[in-house]
Order: structure tokens, then sequence, then C-alpha cells
């Protein structure tokens, strides 16, 4: 009997019941809501409705959103700011207009081919070939003259809770206000006409950006599984057009999704 009771004592604290009592790793990441999801997606919408419409010669196309679905505690067992995002790609109208009208003709040039086949038409097969050639040379033409005008598409990145670290070279300096900086920077060799501007929101870090030197932005401790401590907004494309459209954003409306500090 002395032998079995040992025995016993070793099921009993080894048993699965047991072990998951003292595993407390679920407890540092949770599920959200569908409810705090939602918070989060409606806040990235709200920021890319207050960038307002894009620069002229471009078209919007679809957006693309990163929501969380967790949330999770640090080892002092306080919350942390679920990161979010959305991509906003923009391509050159002209040549967006130029892929719509040849998939248009082509349908269309599908359909009276198939009838002036069906009836033995040949003289009108040919008609119809050559009208083909020369409307999809003129469509063709009219999006190579629209890149020559814009050069490249333009994609916008909104962050929520993201962490941001970059030194403020005075001369880079878009525009800044009470929460708010916008800097730019050259990509690629000098006189590329592409460039990247960030924008920095956050209404306690930022409140005197002309005494800053850096921006430095943390991720980290919130008081609400939907808080968000920041809002980056970075736009890439040709440097008239997006240095246009980043002097237009609402930043009120932006800083207006902020309702927490990381300290």
């Amino acid at each position: 009997m002395k032998k079995l009771i040992p025995v016993l004592f070793a099921l009993v604290l080894f048993s699965p019941a047991v072990c998951r009592a003292d595993d407390g790793g679920g407890d540092d990441k949770k599920l959200l809501t569908r409810s705090e999801v939602t918070v989060f997606k409606k806040k990235l919408v709200a920021v890319l409705d207050a960038m307002g419409l894009p620069p002229a010669g471009f078209a919007q196309e679809k957006d693309d959103f990163n929501l969380p679905t967790e949330w999770y505690k640090d080892g002092k067992g306080k919350l942390n700011g679920s990161h979010a995002s959305a991509t906003r790609r923009l391509a050159i109208k002209g040549i967006k207009d130029a892929e719509k009208g040849n998939k248009q003709l082509g349908v269309d040039y599908q359909k009276k081919m198939m009838e002036a086949q069906a009836k033995g038409d040949y003289q009108a097969i040919m008609a119809l070939s050559q009208e083909m050639q020369q409307k999809v040379g003129k469509t063709a033409l009219s999006g190579v003259q629209a890149q020559e005008d814009k050069k490249l598409p333009i994609e916008v990145q909104v962050g929520l809770n993201d962490s941001a670290y970059q030194t403020i070279d005075p001369d880079m300096v878009v525009f800044e206000k009470p929460g708010v900086i916008a800097i730019k920077t050259q990509v690629g060799e000098e006189g590329d006409p592409k460039i990247t501007i960030s924008v920095y929101f956050q209404p306690v870090v930022l409140k005197d950006t002309k005494d800053l030197s850096r921006v430095e932005i943390k991720s980290g401790a919130v008081p609400a599984k939907t808080s968000v401590a920041s809002v980056v907004i970075q736009l890439e494309g040709p440097a008239a057009d997006v240095e246009a459209w980043a002097k237009r954003i609402d930043t009120k409306a932006v800083l207006a999704q902020i309702d927490a500090t990381v300290k």
C-alpha cells in the first residue's frame, strides 16, 4: 500500500486538469469580440475619409484592412495596444480608363465577330479586325501618355498603435501643428520623382513639435482593449501630388480617433 500512495500522488499532480489550472499562458492573449474589432475598422475608415479626395489624375482602387483579432497583456498584467492598419492604392486614372476601355472593347468586338462569323461575312470580319487594332492602339496611347504625365501610382498606409522613431530634418518637414507633424523622405536616387511622406499624430507626445529633434512614439500599455494611442499615415508616390495631398488631410478628424496615450 505504501508504494501505491506516491503513484496516486503523481497522477493527481500531473493530471491535465491540474496542469491547465497552473498554466497562466492563456491569460496573456485572448480574442477580441466582433464589436471590438469593429471599433478599429471604423477608426481606420474615419482616417481614410479624413484624407479627402485623391489628387487629380488618380483612380482609387480597393482598400485592404489588417484588423486585430486578439488582445494581449504584458508581464505586469497591463493591456497592450492592438495594432491595426489599412492600405489604399491609387492607380493612374488614364491607365485605368485605358484598361477598362480595352476590356469593354474586347467584349463588344467578340460579340460582333461571332455575329459576322455566323453569317459567313468575311468582309465584316476583316473590317472588325482592323477596327479593333486601331481602337486598341488609341486607348493604349492614352494610357502611355497618362503614365508619362503622372509617372507613378500612389500608395497610402494607415497604422493605429504603431511605434515610430524618426529624426526630424528641419528641411524635410512638410507641415506641423499641435499633435501632428509630417516629414518627407526621398525614395531612391536624388532626382527620383517618388517620395514618402509620414504624418504622425499623437496629441501629447507631439504637443509642441517645434521643440522636438525626433519623433518617438511608443506602443505599450493602454487603458482599454479598443484604445488608440497614435495614428501614422504614410503616402508614397509622385512628390508634388503626395505633398499637396498630405497638406489637405483633415488633421482634426484624425486626432479625434485617438483616445489614449502611451507614456
